[in-house]
């Protein structure tokens, strides 16, 4: 009489486990999520994604250093112009808003996605021209800071009645890419799915 041979499932192969965990990937997905926000804002830090370097900003601007979108953003909204509007800083840190708005926007079983909730954060992303329109509030904001300052910060506000005089301004964003795969963001997934597999955690 032939011997009787188990029959070969995921119980005998020792792969009951991870058919359980394949069945049920949140937990990678949720890292993986972790892992592009983690790279997005590193991208904030190192002014750089993967080998994409950003451009700088204001690039070729000559002191007194003045961000002029800022500004424009400022005034449109019946705002003060913010201090930081005044010192040279890193492209997309002056208020940070965009690099904490990045966040897991939805989680599904086999798939996750990221993203920020501010609308401009495409612009930045692929690159856009853009256009503000210069009302009446705006110039009547702009003479009271010009009028209220003084040294180097009233010199760059004098620099910005030449976008004043127009009936709106134009400029150009650069691309700076933040969110996507690179080679090491697929390092990194590719390590957590299978740790993840064969062990049953994320490190």
């Amino acid at each position: 009489m032939a011997e009787e041979v188990d029959p070969i499932n995921a119980r005998t192969l020792g792969l009951e486990e991870i058919e359980g965990r394949l069945d049920n990937p949140r937990l990678a997905m949720e890292a993986i999520g972790h892992i592009l926000i983690a790279a997005a804002q590193k991208a904030f830090e190192d002014q750089q994604f993967g080998s994409f370097k950003w451009p700088p900003q204001y690039e070729g601007g000559t002191a007194p250093w003045i961000h002029i979108a800022g500004v424009a953003s400022d005034l449109s909204k019946g705002e003060s112009v913010k201090s930081t509007r005044f010192a040279p800083v890193a492209a997309l840190k002056d208020s940070q808003d965009l690099w904490r708005s990045i966040d897991v926007r939805t989680v599904a079983r086999s798939e996750v996605t990221v993203g920020s909730s501010v609308p401009y954060a495409k612009f930045h992303q692929w690159g856009k021209t853009a256009v503000q329109p210069v009302t009446g509030r705006m110039k009547e904001g702009l003479a009271a800071a010009w009028r209220d300052a003084d040294g180097d910060n009233k010199k760059a506000l004098g620099k910005m009645w030449h976008w004043f005089r127009k009936d709106a301004i134009t400029t150009r964003i650069r691309q700076r890419p933040f969110l996507g795969i690179t080679d090491e963001i697929e390092d990194d997934i590719r390590r957590t799915v299978e740790m993840f597999v064969d062990e049953g955690r994320i490190a």
